[in-house]
């Protein structure tokens, strides 16, 4: 039999609940040196998302974030309804906030808490190389570009297609938010830039 107990007020330090509600932004090899139970939010480059596992109790999905060097992952175990949010495609830099530090199978593991935040970065940077390979759905499209997956609107892929027929040795560069390419454009890496 359980009992419960009523106890008294007691203060608690403004810095450990707002550390609480908004835990330290932490590298993947940083996290992976963090204690059990410290709650924390980590950023690295999504590699696998599993489909939702659903059991009688419960249901999971479970990432997998590589450090931004390739250095090292972590497991991250969306439970509940956190499993059910959208997940930004393989390759996305994401960020997971409130996650929960755990041991399983004698590695670290993140576990989502009721906090938890799954968001894909926001960050704007270059790409440029052959495109390795395409989806194309109505809206938006996925490319591969140096091994990195990113959305494109289909309405540009196929400008740099000139349809949407996937093709050897097509060469782009451009910008891209997150994983979002915001432009692109076709380019010739045979040509030598002038000084």
């Amino acid at each position: 039999m359980l009992k419960v107990f009523q106890c008294g007020k007691f203060p608690v330090d403004d810095e450990k609940i707002q550390a609480y509600l908004n835990p330290p932004l932490e590298t993947v090899d940083e996290v992976l040196l963090s204690p059990v139970k410290r709650t924390v939010s980590v950023k690295g480059i999504l590699r696998r998302s599993s489909d939702i596992i659903e059991s009688p109790n419960s249901k999971r999905r479970e990432l997998v974030l590589e450090s931004t060097e390739g250095s090292s992952s972590v497991v991250c175990k969306l439970w509940g309804e956190a499993s059910s949010v959208d997940i930004p495609p393989e390759g996305a830099i994401l960020t997971a906030t409130s996650m929960q530090v755990a041991t399983w199978k004698g590695g670290i593991t993140l576990n989502s808490s009721v906090l938890t935040v799954i968001q894909e970065t926001e960050e704007e940077s270059c790409f440029d190389g052959e495109i390795e390979g395409i989806e194309v759905l109505p809206d938006f499209s996925y490319m591969i570009v140096r091994e990195k997956t990113m959305k494109i609107k289909t309405a540009d892929l196929e400008r740099i297609l000139n349809g949407v027929v996937f093709q050897e040795n097509i060469f782009v560069k451009g910008r891209c938010k997150g994983m979002t390419v915001l432009e692109i454009q076709q380019c010739n890496p045979a040509k030598k830039v002038k000084e």
